[in-house]
C-alpha cells in the first residue's frame, strides 16, 4: 500500500515538472530572443495606427448624434429623427462583394455623415473621400482578428450636393477599391 502511494506521488511530481517545463521553456525562449535579437523592431506606421479595433457592439460616435457599431453581421448605423427617436440601419457585410465598397450618407444642410464597409483580403490603411476639389480621410473601424472587412466613417461639414468618390488604399498606397456615388439632384 505504501509503495502505491509513493508511485502516485512520483507521477504527480512528474506531471507538475512537465507542466512547469511546458510553461517556462517558451517564456524563457521569448525573453532570450527579445534580449539578444539584434534586428530592430519595425515602427508602427501612422496609417495602421489610424485603424481602430472595437469590440462587437461597442458604440462609435460619428458626429451630430449619429453612432455606429459592428457585429459579425456588419455595421449598424443609428441616426436621430426629428421626433427624438432613432432609426437603426444594418449594412450587412455578406451583401458587399469581395474587393468592393458599400457606403451610405446621412445628412442635411448642416453636413453629411458618410459610413460604409470595404470587404477584401487586404486590410486597408486609408479610406479617402473626394468631393469636388476637396479630399477628406475617413476613420477606419474593425473587429478584433481578421474578419475580412472594415467599416469606415467620415463627418463632412458640407451638405451633400456633389458627386463623391470613395477610395480604399492598402499599406503600400495601392488602390484596393473605389466607388463613385452621385450627389443630390
Amino acid at each position: 500500500m505504501r509503495q502505491g502511494k509513493m508511485i502516485r506521488r512520483r507521477h504527480k511530481a512528474m506531471r507538475s515538472a512537465v507542466v512547469a517545463a511546458a510553461v517556462l521553456v517558451p517564456a524563457v525562449g521569448v525573453a532570450f530572443s527579445a534580449t539578444f535579437d539584434s534586428s530592430p523592431t519595425p515602427p508602427v506606421s501612422a496609417a495602421s495606427a489610424a485603424v481602430k479595433v472595437v469590440d462587437p457592439g461597442e458604440r462609435v460616435m460619428l458626429g451630430r448624434g449619429k453612432t455606429m457599431w459592428l457585429s459579425g453581421q456588419g455595421m449598424f448605423l443609428v441616426t436621430p429623427n426629428a421626433s427624438g427617436s432613432t432609426k437603426e440601419r444594418l449594412m450587412e457585410v455578406a451583401e458587399v462583394p469581395g474587393g468592393k465598397i458599400s457606403a451610405t450618407a446621412v445628412g442635411d444642410d448642416a453636413g453629411t455623415v458618410w459610413a460604409g464597409i470595404y470587404r477584401g483580403p487586404e486590410k486597408p490603411t486609408r479610406v479617402a473621400f473626394s468631393i469636388g476639389d476637396r479630399t477628406m480621410s475617413a476613420r477606419i473601424v474593425t473587429l478584433p482578428g481578421r474578419p475580412g472587412w472594415v467599416a469606415f466613417h467620415a463627418d463632412d461639414t458640407h451638405a451633400r450636393t456633389n458627386d463623391i468618390t470613395i477610395t480604399v488604399q492598402g499599406a503600400d498606397g495601392a488602390m484596393l477599391a473605389s466607388l463613385a456615388k452621385s450627389g443630390k439632384g
